[in-house]
């Protein structure tokens, strides 16, 4: 009879879970959490959902990351008695009510100062905080009532005792929370999540009250799970790896028992002995269970309800199973049983019933490629024929409809570095199909691989990638499942929905992420549906079930505040939530915002996106982090938007918008730009002038240097066509003195080979160097250079009316007539002679 009742106690601990109970998390905040003050008396949400504490050391404003402490200080205006706030309430404006040392003083809680009120109506006030107290202290023993957005009610006793009871016909039962509450907590609020906070001789608490989704399995030990499988009867099986267990349960969640190395089952924990990683029954009803690292095993059910077991491994016999390591299992259309092991590549079995096994693989005649393939995790079979397998060195693909198992041709994918549409990982975990018969193959660390290839027997498939890159939570996909027309992927913390959809002939992909703030960690094995329309997945160290209606987000929406900005590295400005316009000074270009989602409900993971238009338009996704910095802004009007998750990773429609302006320095503005052009215009117009200028005094000098030149040769030519005058530029009377004397110093001394700078000088007034500087400036030449072309100019005329090179050499000034040719050459371009004979007179 005792036995008995012991086993009734442990089938019903050992039946799951078909509901989920209320939880309270409570967290605690002292001054080692930041506040400025253990000592809380009050606690306040403002309009802008803001959390106050009134301590005994300032108001501390927290945003649910980090608390800011605001007191009176020296020079403000205001005369404040203290810090010590005894009690505080909301204002019909949204402000805050302090009673501090027997007065009232109000809080802005936009620009975060304080304020005298009138006297009258501080009286007023001063008297309701009396008559407020009063209350408290009559009703200081009596528990605070609280009932949870889940119809739950919750007594908090003054002593720090918590109760709860699910109706209010139920009875109250002590609920242990994560942390106990401290002696003479009092309640102070509820804010706009149904959070409630309480006050105590010790800091502050916090109560958030959650219903998980899921149901923990209950197990007698922490282990991996492997496998589960639901069978033709609607029992499902549950396999673990740590401790080598195979659980059986009825289709009403009942416990059946632990199945034994006897083939029986056993009431009791029982260990089968063997690792199970996958299981699988025929279509004769035969059960087939992997082991790793001991093989296959047949199981035959008996009518007394044991099964007979029948054991198979690795031998030297070639038809052996190629390795003990069994990974996956799957039956083909025409019966045959295909066995995927780790390391051994894939087995088949075509006469699975044969008292005698015979596997067919790699080393008698599979046509597998020969160790490319050998560690297998997961197999496919499409209601075509085709089948996939998922290995660790890629895609095997091939049409298992024929009946000769060695005549099957294998297609081999992996990825493709020069080709962007292959595969995307090497290491394939598992491959999935939905409702529409597309095929996805998920990776270990390259996301999911949607097949676009109409003919997977293709030696070229075609996949899209759904990956970080293109905004999916996480690259490691183990497995995956589809409910309602969606794909569901089983990552290592999360379970990820895919919603994928093409408009405008573009493909849009959306991600929503399950579980991810729960710390889950999930293992290989693929989650199937129970017989009560809820699903099971395995964890590292266990098992949950969920209702897939449960695997919903909350839709709450928090409000983004502006929690602080810093200017060129300035002490941050912490009242600036009230800002909707921020103008920064010419000499002002880096700023550094911080902002917070008031989200008090666990808003740890809450995830952050901002852009700044007039700079991007594309959102920039930073996670976790909640400030963004900005450097070098150039002068322009920008709009910063920021957007957030809520705690459950739902992206919200709460852009919060702060205008920026940055204004100009005066080199920056519109009359600078007038400057500059001004200033590249009148340096043109300069430049311009100038080098018309030049080309003005350099023709001066042309003519005049001809004129004179001609001058000298006309002298010569006893009949003259023209004057001189008519053709010599009108020039200074000065100049036209000093050229007077230089012509006829040269005149009288052209022939004279001696001729020097110091007698020109002396004969023209001047000096060596006032010379130089004259002749340059009026015929561009220099004194000598002038000589030289007067006296090749004579030389010509000479050489023309028929004169020997010798005699016009040493008329000409020339004391050598090879230096003469010399000279002659360079400046004509042929000798004297030549020049003779092309120009002597006929």
């Amino acid at each position: 009879m005792k036995r008995n009742i012991l086993l009734t106690i442990l089938v019903l601990l050992t039946t799951l879970p078909t509901k989920a109970q209320s939880q309270c998390i409570v967290t605690h905040y002292d001054e080692f959490s930041g506040m400025a003050q253990w000592y809380v008396t009050q606690i306040v949400q403002d309009h802008q959902g803001m959390m106050w504490f009134a301590t005994w050391n300032g108001l501390n404003r927290y945003d649910g990351y980090e608390f800011q402490c605001f007191k009176s200080r020296p020079g403000d205006g205001i005369d404040i008695p203290s810090d010590r706030i005894q009690d505080m309430i909301l204002a019909d404006d949204g402000n805050l009510l302090c009673q501090i040392e027997g007065r009232v003083f109000l809080f802005d809680v936009k620009w975060c100062r304080y304020q005298t009120l009138e006297r009258e109506k501080e009286l007023s006030l001063i008297k309701y905080f009396d008559n407020k107290h009063q209350q408290e202290v009559a009703n200081y023993e009596a528990p605070y009532l609280h009932t949870d957005q889940f119809g739950v009610e919750w007594k908090i006793c003054n002593d720090g005792q918590l109760l709860t009871r699910q109706s209010k016909s139920g009875n109250w039962l002590p609920y242990k929370p994560n942390i106990a509450l401290g002696q003479k907590v009092k309640y102070s609020t509820t804010d706009s999540e149904g959070n409630v906070w309480l006050i105590s001789s010790y800091g502050a608490y916090r109560l958030i009250f959650k219903k998980k989704a899921y149901q923990m399995l209950p197990q007698e030990k922490s282990a991996q799970i492997r496998c589960f499988y639901v069978d033709s009867y609607q029992r499902y099986w549950i396999t673990s790896k740590d401790d080598a267990t195979i659980r059986l349960y009825a289709h009403d969640n009942t416990l059946l028992g632990y199945l034994g190395k006897d083939g029986r089952l056993h009431h009791n924990y029982t260990s089968f002995g063997s690792p199970i990683y996958c299981m699988l029954q025929d279509s004769k009803g035969v059960f087939w269970l992997g082991s790793k690292p001991d093989g296959l095993f047949r199981l035959t059910e008996q009518k007394d309800g044991s099964f007979g077991i029948e054991h198979f491994r690795h031998n030297e016999t070639p038809s052996s199973l190629s390795f003990d390591h069994v990974f996956f299992m799957k039956e083909d259309p025409r019966g045959r049983l295909w066995i995927g092991t780790f390391d051994g590549g894939l087995n088949c079995l075509e006469h699975p019933h044969e008292k005698a096994l015979h596997f067919t693989h790699k080393d008698n005649g599979l046509k597998v490629p020969q160790d490319a393939c050998l560690r297998i995790r997961h197999i496919h079979i499409t209601k075509d024929g085709k089948m996939l397998v998922a290995t660790t060195t890629g895609l095997l693909v091939t049409d298992v409809s024929a009946a000769d198992v060695k005549a099957i041709r294998w297609t081999h994918h992996t990825k493709d570095a020069q080709r962007c549409s292959s595969l995307s990982n090497n290491a394939t975990m598992f491959v999935a199909e939905d409702n529409r018969q597309r095929l996805y193959i998920c990776t270990e660390s390259g996301g999911v691989n949607q097949i676009l290839s109409e003919d997977i027997l293709s030696q070229n498939l075609e996949f899209r990638h759904f990956d970080t890159s293109t905004g999916m939570p996480s690259d490691v996909a183990l497995s995956a499942f589809v409910e309602r027309d969606n794909l569901y992927i089983v990552s290592n913390n999360q379970i990820i929905c895919l919603t994928a959809e093409t408009l405008d002939n573009k493909l849009h992909a959306r991600y929503d992420s399950y579980l991810w703030n729960d710390h889950l960690r999930f293992s290989d094995a693929t989650s199937v549906l129970l017989p009560d329309g809820r699903r099971i997945f395995g964890l590292q160290n266990g098992a949950f079930v969920i209702a897939p209606s449960s695997m919903k987000k909350s839709s709450f929406a928090p409000p983004i505040a502006l929690t602080g900005i810093s200017i060129q590295n300035s002490p941050i400005d912490y009242a600036v939530n009230a800002l909707d316009t921020l103008t920064l000074s010419p000499s002002e270009r880096n700023i550094t915002i911080t902002f917070a989602a008031l989200d008090y409900s666990d808003g740890g993971d809450i995830h952050y996106a901002f852009r700044l238009r007039g700079g991007s338009e594309q959102w920039n996704n930073i996670g976790t982090n909640h400030s963004a910095t900005f450097l070098d802004l150039r002068p322009d009007t920008y709009v910063l938007e920021v957007r957030s998750t809520n705690s459950e990773g739902v992206w919200s429609d709460n852009v919060r918008q702060l205008v920026i302006i940055v204004k100009p320095t005066f080199w920056e503005t519109a009359w600078a730009k007038v400057l500059y052009t001004l200033l590249v215009a009148m340096t043109i117009w300069g430049i311009l002038r100038t080098r018309r200028h030049i080309r003005k005094l350099k023709r001066q000098q042309n003519e005049l240097h001809e004129a004179y030149l001609t001058l000298l040769n006309t002298k010569e030519n006893t009949h003259p066509t023209t004057t001189t005058e008519e053709k010599q530029p009108a020039i200074k009377p000065e100049d036209e003195a000093f050229m007077k004397r230089a012509m006829t110093f040269i005149e009288q001394h052209l022939g004279d080979a001696d001729i020097n700078i110091g007698d020109m000088a002396e004969a023209t007034a001047t000096s060596r160097s006032g010379l130089n500087r004259k002749m340059k400036s009026l015929l561009g030449v220099t004194p000598l250079d002038f000589i030289r072309e007067a006296r090749i100019r004579k030389a010509c005329q000479m050489l023309k009316n028929g004169a020997s090179v010798n005699d016009v050499a040493y008329t000409c000034g020339f004391s050598d007539p090879k230096y003469f040719g010399k000279c002659f050459k360079t400046e004509m371009g042929m000798t004297p002679t030549e020049y003779k004979v092309e120009n002597s007179a006929t």
